[in-house]
């Protein structure tokens, strides 16, 4: 993950890649995605078997609330 202080700074940071614009998110947005459920688990023994196998779901259904948010 890189910081950048605004959306114009990562446009003109030199390994951007114009395809990826659309991922572009604010610190509070991957927070968010970042606060699932199964992330906050990661230090549990049994993460893997328990808890991974849903972190795709949640992180899909967080990125749809960010989008209604959005528009």
């Amino acid at each position: 993950m890189n910081l950048f202080r605004s959306e114009k700074h990562v446009k003109r940071w030199e390994h951007f890649i114009s395809e990826s614009s659309e991922s572009i998110m604010s610190v509070g947005d991957k927070a968010f995605i970042q606060g699932t459920e199964s992330r906050r688990q990661w230090l549990d023994e049994d993460y893997f078997p328990r808890w991974f196998p849903q972190r795709a779901r949640e992180r899909d259904e967080a990125l749809e609330k960010l989008r209604k948010a959005k528009s």
